[in-house]
């Protein structure tokens, strides 16, 4: 009876798989995969789920290190028999007469399927937002537009633009002419940085008595006379 049971669960099982391809893909190719999927029980096959164009699809050379400038076609299969996914996808490439590298299959329940729908979310969402270097507000020299966004703000008292720098250039050139050249070159060395001056100070203050400032008054401990009972 277990043994019929098992057999009954088995043929009633299914696996989902999601294979994509770095390649234009069309009816023809859906119909040669499901035809080369038919060894293991096709039992469905979403149509091409397809991506635009793009340099180097980040998912596949992420995975296969695969360079090429191409679009995404996917597809979720269910089988009525599992197969290991470098298997499906060696599979798929031959029938399909595609590159190994072009291919790219894992299970429905593995967590790159969550992630790569994520990551397809986010490029779908920010595709009317893409602006080219020359477009960007940081790319503009012109100051106009942060002195309007901050109105109520003294750009005299404020620490940046022309203004502050200025100020700030004339105060270091006026340390120069008092102190000299050589009050900037005054800086502390390797040594000093790491702290090996200071080590033979810290083995004194450790080593000595009194954190080496001085000699510590001796304290003498009274010795009291002990008797030993039961000793002869």
């Amino acid at each position: 009876m277990e043994l019929k049971n098992y057999i009954t669960e088995s043929f009633s099982k299914e696996y989902g798989y999601r294979i994509k391809f770095a390649a234009d893909c069309g009816s023809e190719h859906m119909d040669m995969l499901e035809k080369c999927l038919a060894k293991y029980n096709l039992v469905s096959a979403t149509p091409f789920k397809r991506t635009p164009i793009e340099e180097n699809p980040m998912e596949f050379y992420r995975v296969k290190g695969t360079e090429c400038t191409s679009e995404v076609c996917s597809t979720d299969v269910i089988l009525k028999y599992p197969v290991n996914e470098r298997i499906l996808e060696v599979w798929c490439a031959v029938n399909l007469g595609m590159d190994h590298a072009r291919v790219l299959a894992y299970n429905v329940k593995d967590p790159r399927r969550i992630e790569s729908e994520m990551a397809e979310e986010k490029a779908k969402a920010d595709e009317d937002r893409r602006v080219s270097e020359e477009d960007a507000v940081l790319n503009n020299e012109d100051q106009a537009h942060y002195e309007k966004q901050n109105e109520d703000l003294d750009f005299a008292k404020a620490h940046f633009g022309e203004e502050y720098n200025k100020k700030f250039l004339d105060e270091l050139q006026k340390i120069k002419d008092e102190k000299g050249i050589e009050y900037f070159r005054n800086y502390p060395d390797k040594d000093q940085i790491m702290g090996k001056d200071l080590e033979e100070l810290g083995a004194q203050m450790h080593g000595l008595p009194n954190m080496g400032r001085g000699a510590e008054s001796q304290k003498q401990v009274s010795n009291n006379a002990q008797t030993l009972k039961g000793v002869l």
